[in-house]
């Protein structure tokens, strides 16, 4: 009877790691996106009747059908007057075959891979606290502004938002991610992002925001890896999240997020650009050819200065504090975080109180002033000081000792990344 036993529980075994063995491996994001592609065709101009809708949808199929695609997602772009669709192709294809076909039909607008986008972090437990940047005073720089009536919109991961630092702040939020909607009040990136921006003041909790009064409008955009904590984005979810922000109009839009060229994703910031809204984008120096969103005419690019190690950098680009930035993180909680990410909300929240110091102000408004105020330069990229941009000539004695203490920080970051 024991052997019977024993013999059947090999069996058993025997057959659940064959199952298991022949049980296919879960494809990754990266991989599915590597077999889409994102193609646009003129949308049908308003007033649409039904007969103009039924013939935008027998275009679609047309075209689905004789590139023998599989239609994955579709989605209106009012703002370029086009309609997106996202397709996937056969695995017996290449996506440079694929790409030429559609772009030889004349009934398409535009054509293009379906491109990933990291979020700018890194996390590191053993990573030992150091503060290499100006130490400035917040407390009397919120004397003059706080960005009260200011809308800074954020297109990243979800937030925690009923961390009780950013509660009262968030007016707006949507999730864009279609793999992705479970998650949003757990993701990890999008709320330390937004703590470095706009964390409460006065409310007997953690920390303050540099802009501890404008109001959040999260876009949710990226997916976060519950393994890794690394969280990406992809080409159709940006380009909704984005279409969102010319819809809602945020004063201030921050894009914690690098990738390679996105021709649509441009056209897109380059119209909420248009429409006045300062544009702010992290700088990966880790991946030279991830250089956009930063790289985008108009956009304020931004890099941790301990990050600094390389030589490209756009124009318009300024360096901000980005090493061990005490933030929030979900579950009502707080951490330190480093990258450009914590600098690009640096300068966001800069963009928010100078917004409520001059409503029409625009970005490359901006980006002269803080070059023009820098009291220090690496590599002649400017280190921004909050305090000189916001005081003005009309308040130059709240920045007394600012300029030495930016100094001395430039100096040692410059001399630990030679």
């Amino acid at each position: 009877m024991q052997s019977l036993s024993i013999r059947t529980l090999c069996l058993c075994l025997a057959l659940l790691v064959s199952g298991c063995a022949s049980t296919p491996s879960i494809e990754s994001m990266d991989d599915v996106f590597r077999r889409q592609v994102l193609f646009t065709i003129p949308e049908i101009p308003e007033p649409v009747d039904k007969a103009r809708q039924d013939n935008s949808e027998i275009l679609i199929t047309s075209i689905i059908k004789l590139h023998k695609l599989k239609r994955v997602a579709q989605w209106s772009v009012k703002a370029l007057g086009v309609e997106a669709i996202v397709a996937e192709f056969n695995t017996d294809r290449s996506i440079d075959d694929v790409l030429a076909a559609l772009q030889e039909d004349n009934r398409i607008e535009s054509v293009q891979p379906v491109h990933t986008y990291e979020l700018l972090t890194y996390n590191d437990p053993y990573f030992h606290l150091q503060n290499m940047v100006p130490n400035h005073d917040l407390e009397q720089v919120h004397e003059v502004v706080t960005g009260k009536g200011v809308t800074v919109g954020i297109v990243d991961t979800g937030i925690d938002r009923e961390h009780p630092e950013l509660n009262q702040r968030i007016i707006y939020s949507r999730n864009y991610v279609i793999h992705d909607q479970q998650d949003f009040d757990t993701d990890e990136h999008g709320t330390t992002v937004a703590g470095v921006i706009a964390a409460a003041a006065n409310n007997e909790l953690g920390i303050v925001g540099v802009a501890p009064e404008a109001e959040l409008m999260v876009f949710k955009a990226c997916a976060q890896n519950d393994l890794t904590r690394r969280a990406s984005c992809d080409s159709f979810s940006l380009m909704k999240a984005l279409v969102g922000v010319l819809r809602q109009e945020p004063d201030v839009l921050n894009l914690s997020l690098a990738g390679p060229d996105d021709p649509l994703l441009a056209r897109l910031i380059a119209s909420a650009i248009s429409k006045g809204i300062i544009v702010i984008a992290s700088v990966d120096h880790a991946n030279s050819k991830n250089a956009f969103p930063a790289s985008t005419p108009g956009v304020i690019a931004v890099s941790s200065a301990f990050q600094f190690d390389h030589d490209w950098m756009p124009k318009n680009g300024v360096l901000a504090p980005g090493t061990e930035v005490l933030t929030t993180a979900p579950g009502a909680t707080y951490a330190f975080r480093s990258g450009s990410s914590m600098s690009a909300a640096f300068v966001s929240g800069i963009a928010a109180l100078m917004k409520e110091k001059d409503p029409n102000l625009s970005g490359r408004e901006l980006s002269t002033l803080m070059h023009r105020t820098a009291q220090a330069r690496i590599k002649q990229v400017p280190l921004v000081d909050i305090c000189h941009v916001v005081s003005g000539p009309e308040n130059e004695a709240l920045c007394a000792g600012s300029a030495y203490v930016a100094v001395d920080a430039a100096k040692d970051v410059a001399d630990r990344i030679r």
